[in-house]
């Protein structure tokens, strides 16, 4: 190639790459989108600026409805026990990524998240340890609403599912339960960073 083609090639690729990079950290009209800033489907309602928000309150963690192992199953209590550490750790990974204050209470300016977990998979620790590469990996899966506390208005709904498969001997139940939940508060964190 010739000097002048390579930098016609490099422009247009430069321009493209920054195109397509504003068209995505770009908040789009309403509408469902699939993928969107990392999260599987978000449907946006009515766009804000979350910059306008002082802080951000996740209100509730619903798991009913979650299909839990038979009582006989060696998961049983560690998924029943990660259900009950789900929240804090959701609130921990939203409170790393958010770039505003995130808590349990809704006072003055707030966002408030509510979530439902939809699946909690404990995986297979054995197919971890003997396997590895993600066989037998823990899963979580949520959808949840992202409300104006001073109006309760939707503004946006998510469903996302995360995983982790990789820890030292197989990882225990607990330990992978909560990186995920971490995860999945780190992408609503950086889903409202996005607005």
């Amino acid at each position: 190639m010739t000097p002048k083609l390579l930098n016609i090639f490099a422009t247009v690729v430069g321009a493209c790459v920054s195109a397509s990079a504003v068209a995505a950290t770009a908040p789009p009209a309403p509408g469902t989108f699939r993928d969107w800033h990392d999260v599987d489907e978000v449907t946006i309602i009515r766009l804000f600026n979350a910059a306008a928000y002082d802080q951000i309150a996740v209100e509730s963690f619903d798991s009913a409805g979650v299909k839990l192992p038979p009582t006989n199953d060696n998961t049983f209590r560690a998924v029943q026990s990660a259900i009950r550490m789900m929240k804090p750790a959701f609130m921990d990974g939203l409170a790393q990524k958010a770039r505003r204050k995130a808590g349990p209470n809704a006072t003055g300016k707030t966002l408030i998240v509510r979530a439902r977990l939809t699946k909690v998979d404990p995986g297979s620790q054995a197919a971890r340890y003997f396997v590895g590469f993600g066989a037998g990996a823990v899963k979580i899966a949520i959808v949840g609403e992202i409300i104006d506390g001073s109006s309760g208005k939707v503004l946006v709904r998510f469903a996302q599912e995360r995983r982790s498969g990789f820890a030292a001997f197989g990882g225990g139940y607990g330990e992978l339960f909560q990186r995920t939940a971490r995860q999945l508060g780190g992408d609503i964190g950086e889903l409202i960073n996005a607005f």
